[in-house]
């Protein structure tokens, strides 16, 4: 209320007395000239004390206001100071990385041949020890029963590493789900595909190089401007056509393949970024490691020194782990993911299915991105589980510098629910779906 009201409301109740006190008794016999002065200084205690009431509820509004002003001023302080650590982190690790670069350039072909070789030799040592078993479970069949097995046990069981074919760079799709000339739509899916004609294709399709990478956009909202993409993988075999994970996971873990499959899929995705980031220094990268490849404690290491060899990548790629990864984390993963901070690298917190959240945890372990899938987020907020305001759930995230993305929005109305609660980004059909990476220049811009 402002301070003219407060006049007119104090004027009001003055008069109000003063004619109680002087004109009561004329239209009241009854009641004395004095008893009339008495409710006369009555109504002005009583509107007193009414109008002080008042002003203290407005001023206690007024500190509750200015008290929630200095906490988000406080968060935006508190998100500022660790993206101000990330930066020095990335700016450290690239300034290093610049350095010894001449020394890198022949490290980083040694590492990753170092690496193609070992994941090769889990590949092919995998199916070997696979086929062997399988032959030996099973009684002599005639060559019109042979088994799958027996098949893949007659090709040579280690041929020599090759080295990988150059890697395609990328146009990426607008966000509104099109692309301009020279990326590639997203191949069919291989449906009709039995159990023991995925694990063919899918060794066939590895051997030949066949790991393709698709990217979709993650935009800011509300403005809708790309700023990150995600990289999928998706396996091509023969006849053009692609073998998703949803296919081809149980099968490669009932054959002993899946690490290998996996650490070659994330090989190829940090070789071709590597090679996209020349021309797009302002975009970046969320890449899934997976709860496979983290079990090859041996090989995430080494995958650890191939980043430390590639440490001007750290400002462009988040590395996105699932959260039922993260609440069965063990110390010695745990050391692993601080190494890969240091080299400057991000992490997002994948896969969110619950929000009995430790957010300090989360941060102090360079967390700085939580990824939820929109439905869920937008249920979670109607029952209530983000508490009373969404918003405060939001502000919560921000005081410790993780930023909030909704996974899977496809339609307005979706997202239109999901902007109330002050995201910072977007990522789902509505805005582009993932396209194959097939182009001869980049334009992600």
């Amino acid at each position: 209320m402002t301070q003219r009201a407060h006049v007119l409301v104090f004027l009001l109740y003055s008069l109000g007395a003063v004619l109680v006190a002087f004109w009561l008794p004329s239209f009241v016999p009854s009641v004395s000239r004095i008893l009339a002065y008495i409710a006369g200084c009555f109504i002005v205690m009583a509107g007193g004390l009414l109008q002080q009431a008042m002003l203290g509820k407005a001023r206690s509004q007024q500190q509750a206001q200015s008290l929630a002003e200095l906490n988000r001023l406080l968060a935006d302080v508190l998100k500022d100071q660790r993206k101000l650590e990330d930066d020095m982190l990335q700016l450290r690790a690239t300034l290093a990385n610049i350095a010894s670069a001449p020394a890198q350039d022949v490290g980083n072909v040694v590492n990753e041949v170092k690496v193609l070789q070992k994941l090769i030799e889990q590949l092919y040592g995998a199916r070997t020890a696979g086929a062997k078993a399988a032959s030996k479970a099973m009684p002599a069949a005639s060559p019109a029963t042979e088994t799958a097995a027996e098949k893949i046990a007659e090709k040579p069981a280690a041929p020599r590493p090759v080295a990988p074919k150059p890697a395609p760079e990328i146009i990426s799709a607008p966000a509104t789900g099109g692309g301009p000339g020279g990326s590639l739509p997203m191949p069919p899916v291989a449906y009709d595909l039995a159990a023991d004609e995925i694990l063919d294709a899918l060794r066939e399709g590895l051997r030949e190089n066949g790991v393709e990478l698709a990217l979709q956009p993650i935009v800011t909202l509300p403005q809708r401007k790309r700023r990150f993409f995600e990289c999928f993988s998706r396996v091509r075999i023969s006849d053009g056509r692609v073998l998703t994970p949803e296919q081809y996971i149980d099968i490669a873990e009932r054959h002993g393949l899946v690490t290998a499959i996996d650490n070659m899929q994330l090989f190829r995705c940090i070789q071709i970024l590597r090679r996209i980031r020349k021309g797009n220094a302002g975009i970046g990268f969320f890449i899934n490691i997976s709860i496979h490849t983290l079990a090859d404690r041996d090989f995430f290491r080494e995958f650890i020194n191939m980043m430390a060899q590639n440490a001007e990548l750290a400002p462009a790629i988040v590395f996105e782990f699932s959260q039922r990864t993260m609440e069965t984390a063990d110390d010695a993963l745990l050391r692993d993911l601080e190494r890969l901070a240091q080299l400057g690298y991000r992490f997002s917190l994948d896969q969110v299915t619950h929000f009995d959240l430790n957010p300090s945890q989360l941060s102090s372990h360079h967390f700085r991105f939580m990824k939820v899938e929109a439905e869920r987020l937008i249920a979670a907020a109607r029952a209530g589980a983000l508490g009373d305001d969404p918003q405060e759930f939001k502000r919560m995230l921000d005081s410790f510098a993780i930023d909030l993305i909704a996974d899977h929005i496809e339609s307005e109305p979706m997202l239109l629910e999901l902007l109330d609660m002050h995201l910072d980004f977007g990522q789902g059909y509505l805005f582009g779906e993932p396209r194959i990476a097939r182009a001869e220049t980049a334009a992600l811009t």
